[in-house]
């Protein structure tokens, strides 16, 4: 249970420590690019990295349960990434505001899963 605890804990302090990282990397390489254009790369590629390499991380780090452990430690990301000031009024708004964390999550947890499987089969191959 502890080990779990801390699985979580270290999910989520990597996941705010990446999107630090990758703050700074866009921040630095963004000359001349448009904010829409940022906002395009941050939305498709790299909040579903951040959330791949988080799952991946889980699932090598863990000893069986990755995806409920894996979806706990991505929980504060989403709900960092739902943090807005202006939130929508419409159901179109609510759904392009809700879907990629609704595919980002799921994405995570398979990361989670596919790397828990691999580690474990050829743990099993070996021993």
């Amino acid at each position: 249970m502890l080990r779990k605890v801390v699985l979580v804990l270290v999910a989520v302090v990597v996941s705010y420590a990446l999107t630090a990282l990758a703050g700074y990397i866009l921040y630095s390489s963004s000359e001349g690019r448009s904010e829409a254009n940022m906002s395009m790369v941050i939305r498709f590629t790299v909040s579903p990295l951040i959330f791949v390499l988080v799952g991946s991380l889980v699932g090598f780090l863990s000893k069986d349960h990755s995806v409920p452990t894996a979806i706990v430690g991505l929980a504060p990301m989403a709900i960092l990434l739902l943090n807005s000031p202006n939130k929508p009024v419409s159901i179109s708004g609510w759904l392009s505001w809700l879907v990629p964390i609704l595919v980002y999550i799921p994405l995570g947890a398979i990361a989670a899963v596919f790397t828990w499987r691999y580690r474990h089969k050829s743990a099993t191959h070996s021993g």
